[in-house]
C-alpha cells in the first residue's frame, strides 16, 4: 500500500469516527432532552408504590411491594405540578390496589397502575378450642405475625377489639380469628339475676342482686343487691356474675 493510500484510508477512518461521535452525541442530547420532557415510568410507578405505602397502618409489616408495569409505548409530559396518587381503597389492609396516578399541571394525563402487596401483621389466634357460646378471654387467645390473606383479612390485632365478643362456632386450636367467627355477646340482661362478687385484699363474698341494665364484658353497670337494696356499680366478668371492690 502506498503512502497516499495510507493517508487517504487514515482520513476515512478519521471521518467515520467524526460521523459516529456526532451521531452518539446528538443521541445523547436527545434522549437527555427526552427525559428532561416526559416523566419515567419508573417514578410514576414510584409514586404508587410510595402511595400504598403511605395507606397501611404501621404495625403491619410489608414483605414486598410491586407496581405493575406501564405499556413502553406510553409517554407521560413532565408535569409542572407534583404528581398526585388516589385510591378508592383508603386505610385498608388489602393484597391488590388500582391506584390512580394524575398530573394536573398545564398539560393534564392520568393513568391507573395495580399494585400487589404481601404482608404480614400480629394477629390474635386461638391457643386452644374454643366452644360455641365461649366468651373470649385473653387466655383463650395469643398474638403471633401471620401473613395476610383473602381468609384472614377481617382479623383481630387489639385485644379490647376480641376480648367479651362470644364464639358464633366452635374454633380449633392455632386458628386466625376473624369477625365471621364471633359476635356480640351480653353476659348479663336487665332484670336478670346476677351474682355480685365483693372482694377486698383480704377477703371476699358473694350475694346476689339484680342488673338493671344490660352488661358485656368488662363493662360497669348499675346493679341492685337484692338483700340490702343499695344500687351499686359492678364490673362484668362473667355470664350471670358481676363484682365490685371494697
Amino acid at each position: 500500500m502506498t503512502l497516499k493510500q495510507k493517508q487517504l484510508k487514515h482520513h476515512k477512518i478519521n471521518f467515520c469516527q467524526l460521523v459516529l461521535g456526532i451521531l452518539l452525541l446528538t443521541l445523547f442530547y436527545t434522549n437527555a432532552l427526552f427525559a428532561a420532557e416526559h416523566h419515567s415510568h419508573e417514578q410514576i410507578r414510584n409514586t404508587a408504590v410510595e402511595f400504598v405505602r403511605s395507606q397501611l397502618p404501621e404495625d403491619v409489616t410489608i414483605k414486598t411491594i410491586k407496581a405493575g408495569k406501564i405499556d413502553s409505548r406510553i409517554h407521560f409530559k413532565q408535569c409542572s405540578q407534583a404528581l398526585e396518587a388516589s385510591s378508592s381503597i383508603s386505610k385498608r389492609i388489602t393484597k391488590s390496589w388500582t391506584i390512580g396516578v394524575r398530573c394536573y399541571g398545564d398539560t393534564p394525563w392520568s393513568i391507573y397502575i395495580p399494585v400487589k402487596t404481601i404482608l404480614s401483621r400480629k394477629m390474635f389466634v386461638s391457643k386452644t378450642t374454643i366452644i360455641r357460646g365461649e366468651i373470649i378471654t385473653p387466655d383463650k387467645i395469643t398474638l403471633m405475625e401471620q401473613q395476610i390473606s383473602h381468609q384472614n383479612q377481617k382479623h383481630f390485632s387489639i385485644l379490647a377489639n376480641i376480648t367479651g365478643r362470644e364464639a358464633r362456632r366452635t374454633i380449633r386450636p392455632n386458628r386466625v380469628i376473624n369477625s365471621s367467627m364471633l359476635q356480640e355477646a351480653l353476659l348479663v340482661r336487665k332484670k336478670e339475676s346476677v351474682l355480685i362478687y365483693a372482694k377486698s385484699q383480704t377477703l371476699q363474698v358473694s350475694m346476689k342482686g339484680t342488673a338493671l341494665k344490660n352488661g358485656r364484658y368488662n363493662e360497669m353497670i348499675k346493679v341492685r343487691n337484692n338483700s340490702s337494696k343499695k344500687i351499686i356499680d359492678a364490673l362484668v366478668t362473667a355470664r350471670g356474675i358481676v363484682s365490685v371492690n371494697f
